[in-house]
């Protein structure tokens, strides 16, 4: 941007502080309305009469176009100042027109606007770069200010009365501006210069900000923390105002977090049965230390999380916590990141010299670590050694806090590091508060003697767990009357298994048909970890927005259900949390779905072997489970619109990666999961049987058709292009599976579908073993060609999907390359 685009703003204040010492006279000179060509054309006519001003007209063309351009600028001041005409033009045209014929005068003049000029343009652009420097703009301040001093005293001289006072006293007059002016261009000059420099420090700054932002941005990576500040709020959101001071308060907490004495506990063991509150309480801690000033470490195991169930994660995120809160420490991780030569930080070792070596060159006089739920870790074992570990090391600044079941491994322990605390001692107080101040939130029961009996009642049923209290609340409020209420206080449920049982026969007498068919599919697909394998539960540990759609979409009859979440909502009873997994939006596609606590996944895998009588209608599915879900599946591949456009785009982008594969790949092992089933329920009455030899017979009919062509060809297509063996390796198990049922199983729907299977996975792994990759995985007596696969007109259909797709795997090859029967 030039000078002509934006006008100076120290140009202005210059201009106008100088308009307001003139008088009248001086500013309709100033005003007068001239330019550069008019300059330029008295010059020209002098030199007719003077020639010797060719030698200034010569000196002054260059300084013309700067000139012109200048007066550009002033126009823009103009437009905004209404008024104010260029300060310069004005005098200039009246000084040289009655300097014409001396030409002394007229040389001074003009080698005073030659300087004038000559810096003009170089100052604004100054002015431009250094915007916000205030000594330059207070040095280019001063130039201006001599530019409209010069302005000002030729005003004064032509307002003069005698013509000769004027000539005989120029040079004087004009001497000590024009060494000004030189001597405040140098300060512009000295003034940018030094600016330059700071301006160029501070891009070398940025840039250097910016390169460690990107370094410890790759260490974060590397490091890859769980989503625990997430856990953090979610469990503060249930937390009640003063429900754990008793343990804040307590001795034995009080003793963990002082620094005075060395002697007193590094470690505080915090118990209780599930569903006490120990996490919630564990969230409290972590906020009360935060808000004391502490350094505070924290996670939270979770059995049904891959990201949140090991002693690798939860080493990581504490890492990455700790130099977050200790950037100086980003230096010292910085070598473990480099030495890995790994995207992740997948070795524990590694990790834990890493986080050792950080400990070790803390800035801070404490450090808390929380570890939540230590008994939900899939090796306790290693973080139990490794919380020992601390408390013996030499770092006595350190504290740790863990919550877990009541474990005899934790209480054996002798060491004097340790403390014990049970939630039992501290919470029935606090929960018989928690449960007045529900009743009293509903009207029909509050200040009654319903009311003061289920205080006492429920109270006593808990035993200290606040889950259950919570839970049982919520379903007394959902009671439509106080006889139903004392109903209900006659028989409270014993334990959790009772009270989820009770609670979900309570919400499904609300329930329509469509509703009760909704509750049952989200049951049955909540347990990701039941169905996919290791490798896709690290993706994908919680049931998505898509797939939710999906099962809603096939329960109701293949039409899409309006606002899945808000009927998953309704439908989900007390097993299962929906949230938002993506705080920074409210799309429908951030909600995901997970259990409410480890009690209730527990309990949905408990329910698995239960007998029908003792499940709610609900849940009676999950005891065909397999069955239930392969339904869906085949609906999905052979109906559903999505598995369609799934396939075009496949075949479009020969196998890279889509946001339709998320679904594919769970429906997918809704069907695998099915064919490698060896072991099937025990039919316990007629209306299982009918329910199961109905299913069996679809699954059956869809491997024995065209209709799994769908589902083949974009298993094909995925598998080839990544050259993944897993496809293989599937039907490799189904084949396996079914041959070690036979047909001869006593319920002869499983029976038939265990022949067909073995003839569709035969079929299948022979394509497979010789157009795509793995062929060393398949058994050799797959590798030759099945009896009757020419004759069988899927086997042949498979066999040119394999064909058309092998290119993916062997690039250049084409079907005849390898000998296979017609």
């Amino acid at each position: 941007m030039s000078i002509v685009d934006k006008p100076a703003t120290t140009w202005q204040i210059a201009v106008q502080s100088f308009l307001v010492s003139l008088g009248p006279t001086e500013r309709a000179v100033i005003r007068a309305p001239t330019s550069p060509a008019d300059c330029m054309a008295v010059l020209v006519a002098s030199q007719r009469r003077k020639t010797k001003l060719a030698r200034i007209l010569d000196l002054m063309r260059p300084a013309i176009d700067p000139l012109k351009r200048f007066e550009s600028a002033i126009d823009v001041i103009v437009q905004v100042n209404a008024g104010i005409a260029s300060p310069i033009w004005g005098p200039l045209r009246i000084v040289v027109t009655l300097a014409a014929d001396h030409f002394r005068t007229l040389e001074s003049i003009a080698m005073i606007i030659h300087r004038i000029i000559s810096s003009l343009q170089r100052f604004s652009k100054y002015e431009e770069l250094f915007e916000k420097n205030r000594l330059v703009q207070d040095a280019i301040g001063a130039i201006y200010c001599d530019y409209l001093d010069f302005c000002v005293r030729v005003t004064r001289f032509y307002s003069a009365s005698s013509l000769r006072t004027f000539f005989s006293s120029f040079d004087k007059d004009f001497q000590d501006v024009a060494e000004s002016i030189q001597l405040h261009s140098q300060n512009v000059d000295w003034a940018a210069h030094t600016a330059h420099i700071e301006e160029t420090q501070r891009e070398m700054e940025k840039a250097k900000a910016e390169r460690r932002a990107h370094e410890r941005g790759n260490i974060q990576r590397w490091l890859s923390p769980s989503t625990v500040d997430d856990d953090l709020q979610r469990h503060l959101d249930d937390y009640l105002p003063q429900s754990c001071d008793a343990i804040l308060t307590s001795q034995q907490f009080q003793s963990f977090i002082s620094c005075e004495d060395v002697k007193h506990p590094h470690i505080l063991a915090l118990q209780g049965l599930p569903g006490s509150g120990k996490t919630t309480a564990a969230a409290s801690i972590v906020d009360h230390l935060k808000t004391q000033g502490f350094e505070v470490l924290y996670f939270f195991f979770k059995a049904n999380d891959v990201e949140k169930c090991s002693l690798l994660n939860c080493l990581r995120t504490i890492l990455a916590q700790m130099i977050r809160l200790e950037e100086h420490l980003y230096d010292l991780v910085e070598p473990f990141y480099q030495d890995s030569g790994r995207v992740v930080a997948d070795s524990l070792a590694e990790v834990q010299r890493a986080l050792s070596k950080a400990l070790s060159q803390s800035i801070k006089d404490q450090i808390f670590i929380v570890l939540d739920a230590l008994d939900e870790s899939s090796d306790g074992g290693e973080v139990f050694q490794w919380v020992k570990a601390q408390a013996s090391s030499t770092s006595r600044q350190l504290r740790v806090l863990i919550t877990s079941r009541p474990s005899l491994s934790l209480s054996w322990s002798s060491d004097l590091c340790w403390s014990f605390l049970r939630m039992e001692s501290f919470e029935t107080d606090s929960i018989k508060q928690y449960i007045m101040t529900r009743v009293q939130r509903n009207p029909v029961i509050r200040n009654t003697y319903v009311g003061r009996q289920i205080a006492s009642s429920v109270t006593a049923a808990a035993s200290g767990l606040w889950l259950y209290a919570r839970l049982m609340m919520d379903d007394i409020d959902k009671l439509p009357s106080v006889g139903q209420i004392g109903k209900q206080l006659r028989v409270l449920p014993r334990g959790f298994t009772e009270l989820y049982t009770q609670i979900i026969r309570t919400s499904e007498t609300n329930f329509g048909p469509v509703e009760l068919k909704l509750a049952q599919q989200l049951h049955l697909w909540i347990d990701t970890a039941d169905y996919l394998p290791n490798f896709l539960v690290l993706e994908d540990d919680r049931l998505n927005y898509q797939m939710l759609e999906l099962i809603f979409q096939y329960a109701n009859d293949g039409e899409p259900v309006f606002d899945p979440a808000r009927q998953a909502s309704r439908v989900s009873g007390p097993l299962i949390d929906i949230f938002n997994s993506n705080a920074q939006s409210l799309e429908p596609e951030a909600y995901e779905l997970d259990f409410i606590h480890h009690t209730a996944a527990q309990y949905l895998s408990e329910s698995n072997d239960l007998l029908a009588a003792q499940l709610p209608l609900t849940l009676r599915p999950r005891r065909l489970r397999h069955l239930h879900r392969a339904a869906v599946a085949i609906w999905y591949f052979s109906e559903c619109e999505q598995s369609e456009e799934l396939l075009r785009n496949l075949q479009h982008t020969e196998g890279r990666t889509t946001h339709l594969m998320i679904c594919y790949f769970q429906m997918a092992y809704g069907l695998w999961n099915t064919l490698k089933l060896i072991e099937f329920p025990d039919i316990q009455d007629a209306q299982e049987a009918t329910e199961a030899e109905a299913l069996m017979r679809k699954l059956t009919e869809f491997i024995s058709t065209p209709a799994c062509l769908r589902w083949v060809e974009a298993a094909i297509i995925i598998n080839y292009e990544g050259r993944f063996p897993h496809l293989l390796l599937n039907a490799v198990e189904s084949w396996a599976a079914a041959r070690q049922v036979g047909d001869t199983h006593r319920f002869a729907p499983y029976a038939a579908f265990s022949k067909a299977r073995i003839r569709f996975c035969q079929h299948y792994v022979f394509v497979l073993a010789n157009t795509g990759f793995g062929r060393m995985c398949a058994p050799p007596e797959l590798l030759d060609c099945p009896d009757g696969f020419a004759q069988d007109e899927l086997a042949q259909a498979i066999l040119r999907l394999g064909q058309r797709w092998r290119y993916l795997v062997f690039p250049g090859a084409s079907s005849v390359d390898i000998d296979l029967p017609n």
